[in-house]
């Protein structure tokens, strides 16, 4: 009589390997776009807001906006949660 022995619930969860959810793939997707279109952006920009002016590269300008935009999204998913 043999004894099968069940292998660890670790050692299971390697042999399935990395499987990710459809919100990381697209974050994943808008990570690989934001850095090419950073890589491809570099000259400086004049950018003019509610009377105020300044010069700033392209790709620091979106990623400001990319950031913006991710705290408002936690922001949003925090409080949905909450109710």
């Amino acid at each position: 009589m043999t004894d099968h022995v069940q292998p660890a619930p670790v050692e299971q969860e390697r042999k399935r390997g990395v499987r990710l959810s459809p919100k990381q793939v697209v974050g994943l997707v808008v990570l690989v776009l934001a850095v090419v279109f950073a890589v491809q952006n570099t000259a400086q920009t004049e950018v003019r807001f509610f009377g105020g002016e300044f010069e700033a590269p392209l790709w620091v300008l979106f990623l400001g906006l990319l950031l913006i935009g991710v705290l408002i999204g936690a922001a949003l998913t925090f409080v949905r949660r909450r109710d």
